[in-house]
C-alpha cells in the first residue's frame, strides 16, 4: 500500500459516510463498479472525475486511466476495453459527445461485453461552453439509454447500477449529468469497492464488432428490440419513483415531473411552501426511455401536470404526445410555457413559477441595494500569458504591413482575445475549426487579406492535424499559429502530448509539434518556432511568415504563465522586479488600452501607468510595447 494519503475516493471503508462533490462521487460509483478502463478528453467535469479516478491507481491498480487527445479517441479506448468484457467508461462534457458520436453511434447497434457507461456533462447557462446542447436527445438519436442522477449520492448509486444495468441489456449507457450537479455536495454513503473478476480478452468475434452492412443490418433489428425490452422494465427502475396525492389546491389536484438536479431544486421548492404531501411527483432517474406506466397514472391523477427540466422540451413532448395516444384529456400539461428553456435551472427561478401558477402568496427576496458595485470585468488572459504576445505582434504587423488578417480561432485561452482591448479573433466555432474555416476562406479571399488560424498545442493534437493535412493537400494559402504553451489550460491545466506527461505523473512520450506539422506536409521553411517572450524575434520570424506563401505554420512557444509560476512558488525562484519609470511615461496609455494585460494599471490623477507587483510575473513584454521605453527591469 502507498504511503500517499488515500482520497475519499478511494477509501476501502463501506458504511463510513464522506461529504463529496458530484463529481467526486461519479468517480466513486465507477470504483466500487470494478471498472477497468476509463478514458477521457480534458474538459468540464472530465477534468475533475477523472483526475479523481487516476488518484486511486496506487491503492486499487486494477484500473487503467488516460487523458485522450480528443473525445472520440476517449470514447474508443473505453470501448475497446467493454469488447474485451472490461468494464469501461468515457468522460467528456456535451460539446465533446458531439466529437464522440461517430463511435458511439456505432457501438450502440454492436452492443457490450462489459458495461460501458458514457459520461456527458452538460452546462446549462454555458459557464464554459460554446452552446445550451442538452444531450438527452443523444440517447434518443443513437437509441442508448439515459441516466440522470440528482444528488451526489444517487451519482455514486446510479454510476455503480450503470454498468450491470449495460451488460444486461448489452448497451453503452449514457450518464447525463450538468454543472450544478457535479459542483454540488452532500453526504455519499461508501459502498464496498469491487475487484474486477472476470476474464479479459478480446473475443474476437467479426460478426459482431465489423460495422459492414451485412453484419449491422441485424444489429439494427436487434438494437429497436433492446430499447424496446428496456422501456418495458423502466417503471421497475430503482431510480423512478411516483407518489401519488389527492389533495387539492384551490380545487385543482397538481403533480410535478423532474429529473436530475431540476428533481432537487423542485423538492427545495415543494419542502420550502409546505406542498410536497399535497402533490403528485414522478421522479425520473432513467430519462430515456421514460416508464409509460407510471407517466399515464401521473396524468391520470391531476388536473394540471408540470414538466420541470432544464432546457430542451424532451419530457414534456414525450407527456403531451403520450396523452395524445391514450386520449387523456383530462390533464393539463406545463412545460416551457412556466419554466424557462435558456440557462440553469435555479430554485429562485422555481419558487416564482411555482407559486405563482398555483395561487400562492410570495414575495421574492429582494437583495438589497449597495452603495458600491464591483465594476464589470471581462474574462481576460492571465499576466505573462504568451498568447496575448502573439495577438500583439500580429495587431503590429497588420498595421504596419497594410494588411487585414482574417483570425480564424479556436476554443482555448485565447479566444479570450476576441474581448477588449485586443480584440483578435473574427471567427470561433469549435474544435479544430480555425483551420477547418480557414482552409475555405483560403479560397475566396480577396487580395491584401490573410487567413489564419490559431489555435493551441492540445487543441492541434485533439483535432487541428486533420484540417492541416487537407490545407497542404489542397495547397491552401494560410498562416496558422500554434501557440504552445505545453497545458491543456483552459480547462485546468491538464497535461497532454505537448509536455509528454501522462495522468499518472508518469513521463510519457513528448511530442515535437513542429515535427508532426512537417509529416503533415509543410516545407520547413514554412514552419517557425519561436519563443514567445523574446519579442523582436517574434516580430521578425512573424512578418516572414506573413510574406510567405502556401501553407506555412508559426509556433510560439512558452510554458503556461499559471503553471510556470506554480513551479517558481516550489522552487523558490526570485523573479526580476519591473517597474514604470515615471519620467519616462507619457500617458499614452497604450499598455492598458491597447495591450491589456493585467498587471498594468494606470493612475488617473498623475497620468502615469504603473506595475501591480502581486500580479506580475516579469515575463517583460512591457518593455517592447512601451513607445516611450517607461518600461524597465529594476537592479536588485
Amino acid at each position: 500500500m502507498s504511503s500517499k494519503k488515500i482520497p475519499n475516493v478511494a477509501l476501502n471503508e463501506p458504511g463510513k459516510k464522506v461529504i463529496m462533490l458530484g463529481n467526486e462521487a461519479i468517480a466513486r460509483g465507477v470504483l466500487e463498479a470494478g471498472v477497468t478502463m476509463a478514458a477521457a478528453y480534458p474538459g468540464t467535469p472530465s477534468s475533475e472525475i477523472t483526475p479523481a479516478i487516476a488518484a486511486c491507481v496506487p491503492f486499487h491498480p486494477h484500473i487503467n486511466v488516460e487523458w485522450s487527445v480528443n473525445e472520440k479517441v476517449a470514447f474508443e479506448v473505453a470501448y475497446a476495453g467493454s469488447m474485451s468484457n472490461a468494464r469501461s467508461v468515457a468522460i467528456m462534457k456535451h460539446v465533446g459527445v458531439n466529437v464522440a458520436t461517430d463511435s458511439l453511434f456505432e457501438a450502440a447497434y454492436h452492443g457490450v461485453r462489459g458495461g460501458m457507461v458514457l459520461v456527458s456533462a452538460d452546462d446549462p447557462s454555458q459557464f464554459s461552453s460554446q452552446n445550451e446542447q442538452d444531450n438527452r436527445y443523444y440517447g434518443l438519436h443513437a437509441l442508448v439509454p439515459v441516466f440522470e442522477p440528482s444528488t451526489p449520492q444517487e451519482a455514486k448509486d446510479m454510476m455503480k447500477y450503470a454498468f450491470p444495468f449495460s451488460e444486461e441489456h448489452n448497451s453503452v449507457v449514457l450518464f447525463r449529468t450538468t454543472t450544478r450537479m457535479n459542483h454540488g455536495r452532500g453526504d455519499v454513503e461508501l459502498g464496498e469497492i469491487e475487484k474486477p473478476d472476470r476474464e479479459i480478452g478480446f473475443d474476437f468475434d467479426r460478426n459482431r464488432w465489423v460495422c459492414v452492412p451485412s453484419n449491422s443490418r441485424p444489429q439494427r433489428t436487434s438494437i429497436i428490440k433492446r430499447m424496446e425490452g428496456i422501456a418495458e422494465i423502466a417503471d421497475d427502475f430503482p431510480f423512478n419513483s411516483l407518489t401519488i396525492s389527492e389533495e387539492k389546491i384551490n380545487g385543482k389536484k397538481y403533480g410535478f415531473v423532474a429529473a436530475g438536479i431540476a428533481y432537487s431544486h423542485l423538492m427545495d421548492t415543494l419542502n420550502q411552501f409546505g406542498l410536497t404531501e399535497k402533490v403528485s411527483i414522478l421522479k425520473l432517474g432513467l430519462v430515456h426511455p421514460l416508464p409509460k406506466i407510471m407517466m399515464k397514472k401521473i396524468m391520470n391523477s391531476v388536473d394540471e401536470l408540470v414538466i420541470v427540466e432544464e432546457l430542451e422540451p424532451i419530457f414534456e413532448e414525450q407527456f403531451k404526445a403520450l396523452a395524445f395516444e391514450e386520449q387523456i384529456n383530462s390533464v393539463k400539461i406545463h412545460g416551457k410555457n412556466i419554466i424557462p428553456q435558456q440557462g440553469e435551472l435555479t430554485p429562485g427561478t422555481l419558487n416564482i413559477k411555482i407559486t405563482q401558477l398555483l395561487g400562492i402568496d410570495y414575495t421574492p427576496f429582494e437583495t438589497p441595494e449597495l452603495d458600491i458595485t464591483a465594476p464589470p470585468r471581462l474574462p481576460q488572459m492571465c499576466p505573462a500569458c504568451h498568447h496575448r504576445n502573439t495577438y500583439w505582434v500580429m495587431k503590429q504587423l497588420e498595421r504596419k504591413l497594410k494588411l487585414k488578417f482574417i483570425k480564424n480561432n479556436d476554443i482555448g485561452c485565447y479566444s479570450l482575445g476576441v474581448y477588449k482591448p485586443l480584440e483578435a479573433a473574427d471567427t470561433a466555432l469549435c474544435m479544430g475549426g480555425s483551420i477547418g474555416m480557414a482552409n475555405g476562406f483560403a479560397k475566396i479571399v480577396p487580395e491584401g487579406q490573410i487567413v489564419t488560424a490559431l489555435l493551441g498545442d492540445s487543441t492541434f493534437f485533439h483535432s487541428g492535424i486533420a484540417p492541416l493535412t487537407n490545407a497542404v493537400y489542397n495547397q491552401n494559402d494560410m498562416l496558422i499559429f500554434i501557440q504552445d504553451n505545453s497545458f491543456t489550460s483552459m480547462t485546468g491545466g491538464q497535461d497532454n502530448p505537448a509536455n509528454g506527461i501522462k495522468i499518472t505523473g508518469e513521463q510519457g512520450v513528448k511530442i515535437d509539434i513542429a515535427k508532426v506539422v512537417e509529416g503533415c506536409g509543410v516545407p520547413k521553411e514554412n514552419i517557425w518556432v519561436q519563443e514567445a517572450y523574446e519579442m523582436d524575434a517574434m516580430m521578425e520570424k512573424m512578418e516572414q511568415a506573413v510574406l510567405a506563401k502556401g501553407v506555412r505554420v508559426f509556433i510560439a512557444k512558452h510554458m503556461c504563465s499559471l503553471q510556470e509560476m506554480r513551479l517558481v512558488k516550489k522552487n523558490k525562484i526570485k523573479l526580476p522586479t519591473v517597474k514604470v519609470d515615471p519620467e519616462k511615461c507619457i500617458g499614452c496609455q497604450i499598455c492598458v488600452r491597447k495591450f491589456g494585460c493585467p498587471a498594468i494599471s494606470f493612475n488617473f490623477e498623475t497620468k502615469k501607468a504603473y506595475i501591480d507587483q502581486s500580479q506580475c510575473r516579469a515575463c517583460k513584454t512591457c518593455t517592447f510595447v512601451c513607445p516611450s521605453k517607461a518600461f524597465y527591469v529594476a537592479e536588485e
